[in-house]
């Protein structure tokens, strides 16, 4: 649906301007993450009612969001982990207020509530914080989510920075005829491989999978990933999906093991080679995701992800 030309919504210094997906791609070249992307947003488009590409704007254009309507509520992210706003460089304190402002007035004139999920804090750690500051001013805080991540620059030291048991239970995991295997994102039968072990793992545990396989096909066509299968004896035991997100930052969509191989601490050897992997690789961050559902713990995963050397970060949730 194309934007409305004459539509906008105005402060004293600052306007809110609604484009299309390709002015938007021309202006924003680079985003925080990659969910903020014109090429993401228009591969999961049928996912919302309607998408809106704004810009806000005074002499230059200083910040744009992707904005899904789900029909009661405009969402950013409306199909990710997080959005957000973008901006060409970081912007000050006044000027967030100012965008935060006008989002909200956005909204009202929809008679619609905007829901924005930040990125975790490790994400260009300036601009979010800036964010948090000015929405949390101008709406409500829903939840606060704990998200875990893996500094690859301490694996050097890795036995020393895990936790007793996760060593304990590493050292067993390597006495086994474990196969660890790096799956390109464009060898489809192998994605679809790791696919089936997360599938069964999520099924196990009876959590969601919020991603068919033939959406992982399509988004690694837009997104660069990695999967990764670890097998035991021949057979497929665990594996894991991760995109490459941001500068420096690669993140875990899903990993799991079948529950059967549980007592071979197959997810302790798993997360060792992918943490080696990145490190070999350069890349600085390994965002891990939450182990909270809209601000509730999940203590086991707390407890697991801390115990390989994760940190944690805040991830925030508003509504305005």
């Amino acid at each position: 649906m194309k934007p409305s030309p004459d539509f906008s919504i105005n402060s004293d210094d600052m306007k809110i301007r609604e484009t299309t997906a390709a002015e938007y791609k021309d202006i924003f070249g680079r985003h925080p993450h990659i969910y903020n992307s014109a090429e993401f947003s228009e591969l999961n488009r049928y996912k919302a009612d309607r998408l809106y590409y704004l810009l806000f704007e005074d002499s230059k254009t200083r910040f744009g969001i992707v904005l899904g309507d789900d029909g009661e509520r405009l969402l950013s992210p409306f199909s990710a982990p997080f959005g957000g706003f973008s901006t060409r460089k970081h912007q000050s304190v006044m000027l967030t207020d100012e965008a935060a402002r006008l989002l909200k007035s956005f909204g009202e004139s929809l008679h619609k509530k905007v829901i924005v999920t930040l990125p975790p804090t490790i994400y260009e750690a300036s601009q979010p914080v800036r964010s948090i500051s000015s929405l949390s001013r101008e709406g409500r805080i829903r939840h606060i989510d704990i998200n875990y991540h893996f500094d690859t620059t301490r694996f050097s030291d890795y036995e020393n920075i895990i936790e007793r048991n996760a060593r304990k239970n590493l050292h067993k995991a390597l006495k086994e005829p474990f196969a660890f295997t790096h799956i390109r994102d464009n060898d489809d039968e192998g994605i679809i491989r790791a696919y089936n072990v997360i599938k069964t793992n999520r099924e196990e545990h009876g959590y969601p999978l919020r991603m068919s396989a033939e959406d992982v096909l399509m988004t690694v066509k837009t997104i660069p990933a990695d999967f990764f299968i670890l097998t035991h004896s021949g057979h497929d035991v665990a594996a894991a999906q991760v995109f490459h997100v941001a500068d420096d930052i690669c993140q875990v969509i899903y990993w799991g093991n079948i529950g059967s191989y549980n007592s071979l601490r197959p997810m302790n050897i798993l997360a060792y080679r992918i943490f080696a992997f990145y490190h070999d690789k350069g890349v600085r961050i390994l965002d891990i995701g939450p182990s909270t559902e809209q601000g509730t713990p999940n203590y086991g995963l707390c407890d697991f992800k801390e115990s390989i050397g994760c940190s944690t970060s805040c991830k925030f949730s508003f509504e305005l």
